[in-house]
């Protein structure tokens, strides 16, 4: 049986959270992108709704809901800014990483602090990306067994949160002639850094990189110089690390096509609003064959690319192959999210191009996301991967190819 219809619990996390990104993000918008951030208050708010951990099991924390009920937080949360969605997703991909790669006893641990009543503080890091001199299967950066644990060196770039995170998962080499299966991932706990608090000896953080979308972000380097991690922060992946891997990167995948579904979806609303507004001839502009056809196109785009997110999440949820429903919705909602904000922009002519409306900002924000994990080509190559019954593992994003993650 086909349907997409949404159960009761769901219509109202989809109705909550769009009334918050009404109320709360879409009237600051250009406020929080000018501070470079999202004010604790704000992101105290979203915390008491619950939704920061949603997906994460409740023997974890979690809200227990699945990816799907995920997704709609996603991209309701990015109708309101995508920008601020991923600044008030505090955890961001930290427990993704830790579900996929650790165990069920180091996710309670590591992952308690989110659900927590100061939570709302509490930050998340992935620390994939390196500069160049990254091998194209695995790390530049390195991790060496010591008694009692391990010490990291390197360099990790993009970091979302990088150096105010509470916990980072970095992935560094552990035997460099295994490629992707020599590596390793490593909980660093950081208490009290997303509040102004000292990092642990051996890591210093760089710079705030300068974004060209969601300045709201805060990203920059991490230098590793002799970081000393235990034993038991070493995620104890379960099975190969190259499925755990693919496991992780579907979701994060998701994640983020949910937040295009959600841009788009914001930039066509306004051209539609606005071509209606405006008229010439005797009649509103959106009446032109030219603009009604785009207007239309745009509609698709953004239907289109949300049911095929729906379909991999469920897929996910139950359990199903969904290795090629991923890449595909993910590179999907990539391109059509660009198209989308780039005619929102183009449709709106001058007033497309300058600050008094946010479709500039949109179409900024869609490439950005098109930028992280994985890249919008790792999208196209894990689809293609797919479509000739390759193992989409083979797309694995190379640390050298940059990726952010969010």
């Amino acid at each position: 049986m086909i349907s997409f219809a949404l159960d009761a619990d769901q219509e109202l996390v989809r109705e909550t959270v769009r009334k918050f990104a009404a109320d709360a993000i879409r009237p600051n918008l250009r406020a929080w992108e000018k501070a470079g951030g999202v004010p604790l208050a704000a992101k105290q708010q979203f915390h008491e709704l619950g939704l920061g951990l949603i997906d994460v099991p409740e023997a974890s924390g979690g809200g227990g809901a699945g990816l799907l009920t995920a997704a709609l937080v996603h991209e309701e949360l990015a109708f309101g800014d995508p920008g601020a969605a991923v600044a008030l997703f505090a955890p961001h991909l930290a427990p993704a990483a830790v579900l996929e790669l650790g165990d069920e006893e180091q996710a309670r641990r590591l992952l308690a602090r989110f659900a927590e009543p100061a939570g709302a503080s509490r930050l998340g890091a992935v620390a994939w990306s390196e500069k160049q001199g990254a091998p194209l299967e695995g790390f530049a950066t390195v991790a060496e067994k010591q008694d009692g644990g391990w010490l990291l060196h390197g360099s990790k770039a993009f970091v979302v949160n990088g150096g105010k995170a509470d916990l980072t998962i970095v992935f560094a080499q552990i035997d460099r002639g295994l490629g992707w299966r020599g590596i390793g991932a490593f909980a660093v706990e950081s208490p009290g850094a997303s509040t102004g608090g000292a990092l642990p000896d051996g890591l210093r953080s760089g710079d705030r990189h300068a974004l060209l979308g969601l300045e709201t972000v805060h990203a920059a380097e991490l230098v590793l110089d002799g970081l000393f991690v235990p034993d038991g922060s070493r995620l104890r992946t379960k099975d190969n690390i190259s499925d755990a891997l693919a496991r992780f990167f579907a979701r994060a995948s998701l994640i983020n096509a949910a937040r295009q579904v959600g841009l788009a979806r914001a930039s066509y609303e306004l051209a539609l609003e606005y071509t209606q507004d405006r008229h010439a001839f005797g009649k509103p502009v959106a009446h032109f064959q030219s603009i009604a056809f785009t207007l239309a196109d745009m509609h698709m785009d953004v239907e289109s690319a949300r049911w095929m997110v729906w379909r991999a999440a469920a897929a996910i949820d139950r359990g199903e192959d969904h290795a090629r429903l991923v890449a595909e919705a993910a590179a999907h909602a990539n391109e059509a999210a660009f198209r989308v904000a780039d005619n929102g922009v183009q449709l709106l002519g001058g007033a497309g191009y300058i600050q008094d409306f946010p479709a500039e900002k949109w179409l900024r924000d869609t490439r950005a996301l098109s930028l992280f994990a994985p890249t919008d080509q790792l999208t196209q190559l894990a689809a293609a991967s797919a479509t000739l019954g390759h193992p989409v593992g083979d797309a694995l994003p190379s640390s050298a190819i940059q990726p952010l993650f969010l």
